[in-house]
């Protein structure tokens, strides 16, 4: 089966660690948001998103000072000393974006979480014999769906895998075909292109958060998460997926 490859990423940025990519996927559109987003990056087994959410507590400690106001540099000291003070992240929620952005040291780990889909099938005009077929044929891969993601979660404990979830939702997506005929130029500008082009269909939705460290290059995860979802790549639907931004952290 075909390898999970990343749209629009140059090929230099697959040797950048995951801290230094940090730079590359501030969406710019939402600059105006104190709490920054980043961009999903569309693949050919669906989207991902990338979180960053376990800083470095010393780097914070360093620099959240010249961030916040000395009113709330002082409760967060005074509530350090009563030790009955939340983790500094939750405390400074509004400055972290900005402070992570100047300071790329301060990333410790996040995870990757990619979306997948398993397509449903279409019944409309189709006779009771082949929507029966249909049926069966779908059912049989939700449940091999099914018997993966148990038997994974069980094996690996969560030391690489952190969670993967299920549900039915309407998938947005691009065909593969439309991609090779339009190639990069048509891609290019973020989600364009993917609107215009974009179908709707009811479907499986896969949810694989898979761990990364701020040292692992994104070559290092993309492998991590093809490596995961092999087992189920005959399953899913092979297609390009885009999303909207998240909160990094």
């Amino acid at each position: 089966m075909q390898k999970i490859e990343l749209q629009n990423v140059p090929t230099a940025s697959l040797n950048r660690t995951m801290r230094d990519l940090f730079q590359d996927l501030i969406d710019i559109t939402m600059e105006d948001n104190s709490r920054g987003c980043l961009k999903s990056v569309p693949s050919n087994y669906g989207h991902v998103f990338f979180w960053y959410g376990w800083l470095n507590k010393k780097a914070l400690q360093k620099y959240y000072p010249a961030y916040v106001s000395k009113e709330l540099v002082k409760e967060i000291r005074k509530n350090k000393k009563q030790n009955a003070a939340l983790p500094l992240q939750d405390q400074i929620g509004d400055f972290l974006f900005s402070i992570v952005r100047d300071h790329p040291e301060t990333i410790g780990g996040g995870h990757a979480e990619t979306h997948l889909a398993i397509l449903a099938p279409k019944l409309k005009q189709a006779t009771v014999r082949d929507a029966a077929k249909s049926l069966k044929e779908y059912a049989q891969k939700l449940e091999k769906l099914e018997k993966f993601t148990q038997k994974y979660l069980k094996k690996k404990g969560g030391k690489v895998v952190e969670e993967i979830e299920t549900s039915f939702e309407v998938i947005d997506y691009v065909t593969l075909e439309e991609v090779r005929k339009f190639a990069d130029e048509y891609f290019w500008d973020d989600e364009c292109g993917y609107l215009e082009l974009s179908h709707r269909k009811l479907g499986c939705e896969i949810q694989v958060r898979v761990h990364f460290d701020g040292d692992d290059t994104l070559n290092e995860v993309v492998d991590r998460i093809d490596k995961v979802i092999t087992p189920i790549k005959s399953e899913i639907g092979q297609m390009f997926r885009y999303g909207n931004s998240l909160w990094p952290f």
